[in-house]
């Protein structure tokens, strides 16, 4: 073989090379440009979640505010439908006494009065001093301190540090809005300290019909929700080790 068919040979194996190359080239731009269409999209399904997490964290706000509401109207339902049935009744008796009072004479019935007014019942009934109306309890200048909620639960740094880490969502969400120098995470720590008191408490220093807002009122009933959750989950581990040691 002399030297011209060897370089024959070598520039026709540095041209398929030089095609594989430019092949390879162009497979990896569009590996990479499908990879930065993935990130993308990525990007906007993790933005997708966090506006539905935020509507459902609305959703359960506005059911906890609308379920006592119903509940309230229902009662008042019902005592409606009693008063009607008791009106009834009470007309029927009227027009029977009606009936009966127009079969005596008029100086029986004025004898009856007098001697109804001078009873002791009566008098004793008219001098009865009404008693005040109960006001509710004023919560406006309750409040809860970090130094507090450590000083109640030792561990209350910790449990801080874990809860935020559970519930980053939630956190994230109210990290900008704070109440009596408290984020959500510390009320939820404060109620897992102090108990359904406090959150009713806060509820009624909170409540939008009253001093507070709907935004202040769904991060107080967040907060509850995270203690709740909390509380559960750890009375399930603890009957867990319970039955394995029994």
């Amino acid at each position: 073989m002399d030297i011209n068919e060897t370089m024959a040979q070598m520039k026709s194996q540095l041209e398929q090379i030089e095609q594989q190359e430019e092949a390879n080239q162009k497979d990896q731009a569009e590996v990479s440009q499908r990879i930065i269409d993935l990130e993308a999209e990525l990007q906007q399904q993790h933005q997708r979640r966090n506006e539905l997490d935020e509507a459902a964290l609305r959703f359960y706000t506005q059911a906890e505010e609308l379920r006592p509401k119903l509940d309230k109207l229902e009662r008042i339902a019902n005592l409606s439908k009693e008063f009607l049935e008791l009106h009834t009744e009470c007309q029927d008796s009227q027009d029977l006494l009606s009936t009966l009072y127009s079969s005596v004479s008029a100086e029986s019935i004025e004898d009856n009065k007098q001697a109804l007014l001078n009873s002791p019942l009566f008098k004793q009934k008219k001098n009865k001093p009404i008693s005040p109306k109960i006001q509710p309890k004023d919560y406006s200048q309750y409040s809860i301190s970090i130094d507090e909620i450590k000083n109640a639960m030792p561990n209350a740094e910790k449990l801080y540090q874990k809860l935020v880490a559970n519930y980053l969502e939630e956190y994230k969400t109210y990290q900008n809005f704070i109440l009596d120098g408290l984020d959500v995470i510390w009320y939820a720590v404060a109620f897992i300290a102090f108990g359904r008191s406090s959150y009713r408490k806060m509820g009624f220093k909170y409540h939008p019909d009253l001093d507070g807002s709907e935004r202040a009122m769904q991060l107080v009933n967040t907060a509850w929700s995270i203690s709740q959750n909390y509380l559960g989950d750890s009375t399930q581990t603890n009957n867990s080790i319970n039955n394995s040691v029994i």
